[in-house]
C-alpha cells in the first residue's frame, strides 16, 4: 500500500512539473519541436504531412515548418527533379533551421538561378548526405546538380562516424523528446552545464582539430557524390574562426579539406570571405542560436549562385 502511494505521489509530482514546464516554458512543447522520428533506410526523417511551428526560447525565432509526404522541408517534390534542377543537400543549416521556408538560401537560390531548386536536408552529416541523394533517387530523381553544404563545425568531427540508427528516437529517452517539455527543458539544462547565466551558443563552439585522416576520409566520402553528380561543395565556416583563440587552427583545417577536395576534382565555395565581406560574420547569425538568420541565407545565396553561373 504504501509503494502505491509513493508511487501516486510521484506520478501527481511528475505531472504538476510538466505542466509548470509547459506554462512558463511554452517553446519547450511538444506541438513547437521538429519531429525526426520518421525512418527512411538509414535516415530520420520530419514526419511526413506535418505542419507546425519551431520556436527559439530565447526568442531568437518562431517559424512555421511544413513536412512534405516524404518527410522534406520543401513545397518542391524532389520525385519530380531532372538534370537541369539543382538539389541542395546539407544537414540543419540547409534545412533552413529558426528561417521561414522561402528564406532559406535553396529557395533564394531558386529565383536567382532560375531553375528549380530542392531542399534535401536533414540534421544528418557527410554520410547522411549520400543517403539523403540515394533516397531522392529512389523516389525517381534524376538531378544531376548538387550542391552540398558542409559544417565546419561539425561535419569534419563526424566524418568517422556513421549515422544514428533509425531506432535512435525510439526507446523510453525517445517517447519523452517527443511528449514531454520537462524532458527538453532538462535536456537543454544539462546542456548549458546549469550554470547560472549560462553562455550562449555563439560562445559554446565546438572546436576542429588538425586530423588529416578524418580531412581525407570526409574528401573521399564527398568525392563518392562527386563521381555521380555535377557537385559543388560549400564550406559552411566554424564560428571558432571569430570567437576564441583557435582561427590559426580552424583555417589551417579549411585550407587543408580544401586542397583534397580540389585534388579529387570536386568543385568548392568557401563561404568564409562571403561572411567576412562586411566585417562582422556574426551579425549573420541568431544571438542565441549557431545557425544562420534570414539575412545569412540572403548573403550566402547570393555568393552560390554567382559561383554556380562561372
Amino acid at each position: 500500500m504504501a509503494a502505491l502511494v509513493i508511487m501516486a505521489v510521484l506520478v501527481a509530482g511528475l505531472g504538476l512539473a510538466e505542466g509548470i514546464a509547459r506554462l512558463f516554458h511554452p517553446t519547450f512543447a511538444p506541438s513547437r519541436q521538429v519531429e525526426f522520428t520518421y525512418s527512411a533506410g538509414p535516415l530520420l526523417l520530419a514526419q511526413p504531412e506535418t505542419r507546425t511551428r519551431q520556436t527559439s526560447e530565447a526568442g531568437d525565432y518562431d517559424v512555421s515548418v511544413r513536412i512534405n509526404s516524404h518527410g522534406l522541408r520543401d513545397s518542391n517534390d524532389v520525385a519530380t527533379a531532372g538534370a537541369d534542377d539543382i538539389v541542395v543537400v546539407g544537414n540543419a543549416f540547409a534545412w533552413g533551421w529558426g528561417v521561414e521556408a522561402q528564406d532559406r538560401f535553396s529557395h533564394r537560390l531558386q529565383v536567382l538561378s532560375g531553375r528549380r531548386t530542392f531542399n534535401l536536408a536533414a540534421p544528418t552529416d557527410i554520410e547522411g548526405y549520400a543517403a539523403l541523394l540515394a533516397y531522392a533517387r529512389q523516389l525517381g530523381s534524376r538531378a544531376g546538380r548538387v550542391v552540398v553544404a558542409i559544417d565546419m563545425e561539425k561535419d569534419l568531427r563526424t566524418a568517422r562516424q556513421g549515422m544514428p540508427s533509425p531506432g535512435s528516437g525510439s526507446g523510453v529517452g525517445g517517447w519523452l523528446a517527443r511528449h514531454s517539455a520537462l524532458s527538453l527543458l532538462a535536456s537543454k539544462a544539462y546542456e548549458r552545464g546549469f550554470s547560472p547565466g549560462a553562455a550562449s551558443s555563439k560562445q559554446r563552439v565546438t572546436r576542429n582539430e588538425y586530423d588529416p585522416a578524418a580531412i581525407d576520409q570526409a574528401a573521399d566520402r564527398l568525392e563518392k557524390i562527386a563521381e555521380q553528380y555535377r557537385a559543388t561543395v560549400v564550406l559552411i565556416p566554424s564560428r571558432a574562426l571569430w570567437i576564441g583563440d583557435a582561427r590559426s587552427v580552424e583555417e589551417r583545417v579549411t585550407t587543408a579539406f580544401t586542397v583534397a577536395l580540389q585534388r579529387r576534382g570536386i568543385d568548392v565555395l568557401d563561404l568564409q570571405p562571403v561572411l567576412e565581406s562586411q566585417g562582422s560574420p556574426l551579425s549573420y547569425y541568431f544571438a542565441n542560436d549557431g545557425h544562420w538568420t534570414a539575412g545569412g541565407h540572403a548573403l550566402v545565396s547570393q555568393a552560390i549562385s554567382q559561383h554556380l553561373a562561372r
